[in-house]
């Protein structure tokens, strides 16, 4: 009974928070709620969005929480590196228990920051079949990364995957209304 009311007000905090994403069209507020978010969902220490830069072949991390967060804000990864690369290769979600053991893990980060990553759960965050990113949990407090921690945070990166793009296109938008503004003035 007590896991039942624990996922039921896990649903209905995801709901609170897709209906706080799909509120807002300023990215910068959007990723910052996104990944305070999934930390606070999945019971992480520290999390990390990264979003691919299709034109250039790499993930660009755009916001990280915790400890090493500004230390590691607009760092880039490869997009065939680390763990994020791999998700962003194989569109999956992905458990490493222990990254360092594990041929994929991209330490460039941790030996920058003098973190310590024990644990990461990494979900795509995907539009139109098309992944744009990557959310990443880092070192769950509590144990180990589950079954429902990776549901939790697909379901989040699903609705942040939409949010982004819409905020995306707003911004596009607007750039647009200005230039065709100025345009109609000359």
């Amino acid at each position: 009974m007590a896991e039942r009311q624990t996922d039921a007000a896990t649903l209905e905090r995801l709901l609170e928070i897709s209906s706080l994403m799909n509120s807002t069209l300023e990215l910068d507020a959007l990723l910052g709620h996104i990944m305070s978010s999934a930390t606070e969902l999945t019971g992480a220490e520290t999390s990390s969005l990264l979003l691919l830069d299709e034109a250039a072949g790499e993930l660009t991390v755009e916001v990280a929480t915790g400890a090493p967060g500004e230390a590691v804000a607009r760092e880039r990864v490869p997009a065939g590196q680390g763990i994020a690369g791999w998700v962003v290769e194989h569109g999956e979600p992905l458990v490493v228990d222990d990254p360092k053991s594990d041929p994929r893990f991209y330490g460039g980060i941790d030996e920058k920051t003098g973190f310590e990553t024990r644990s990461i759960l990494a979900v795509p965050m995907t539009t139109r079949e098309r992944t744009i990113g990557v959310i990443e949990v880092i070192n769950k407090r509590a144990g180990a990364f589950d079954a429902m921690d990776e549901k939790v945070a697909g379901a989040l990166a699903n609705h942040a995957a939409i949010a982004v793009e819409n905020a995306r296109l707003y911004a596009r938008l607007a750039d647009a209304v200005v230039t065709s503004r100025m345009s109609y003035r000359l």
